[in-house]
């Protein structure tokens, strides 16, 4: 079994390293990737700090070796729509579960070709609304991981740096700097 969590992480947070955590320790995949996207289709009105920067952050913030942070979606032709993605990782490995959130969930009918990703994957999703409504309101087949609800978010980083607040404690203290610097 591999996992991949993928996802623009501009910047990643504390919430993407905790819900990684579960899922590793719940599932135990022989690989976990962590897929930085390069060209992230749904964030085009929104800034999205440059593909290097944002590989280094997860590097620094996934770096145990159970975790493999992969710049594969820099290699493959943008946009980085995930069916590309998966379909490349099919050709090697099997038993492919993609992790992704309630509200990705609740709009995956939406995503680009998602009836060709859902053949090819397994969905893990991790939970981010106290009514469940993602999962209640979803007919696709999917593992529910057991995490906390944890209401942080790389845009609610990025707002809190343009208003001068503190993120210290939302982001690893390894990117720390970095990230206020990227983002006044």
């Amino acid at each position: 079994m591999i996992i991949i969590f993928g996802g623009s992480f501009n910047p990643p947070h504390i919430a993407h390293r905790i819900i990684a955590e579960f899922a590793y320790d719940e599932f135990q995949p022989e690989k976990f990737f962590v897929i930085p996207a390069f060209s992230p289709p749904h964030k085009k009105e929104e800034f999205i700090e440059k593909f290097d920067v944002r590989f280094s952050w997860c590097q620094k913030v996934f770096y145990e070796s159970y975790f493999d942070v992969s710049d594969l979606e820099a290699k493959l032709s943008s946009p980085s729509y995930t069916i590309k993605t998966v379909e490349y990782l099919s050709k090697t490995y099997k038993n492919i579960n993609l992790l992704i959130g309630e509200d990705s969930l609740r709009n995956f009918m939406k995503w680009y070709r998602w009836k060709d990703i859902i053949k090819k994957v397994e969905l893990i999703v991790y939970p981010r609304y106290c009514d469940h409504s993602g999962f209640k309101n979803s007919n696709l087949n999917f593992k529910k991981l057991e995490s906390p609800i944890l209401e942080i978010s790389s845009s609610y980083i990025r707002e809190r740096v343009k208003r001068q607040k503190t993120i210290k404690g939302l982001v690893d203290d390894k990117i720390l700097e970095e990230v206020v610097k990227s983002y006044t």
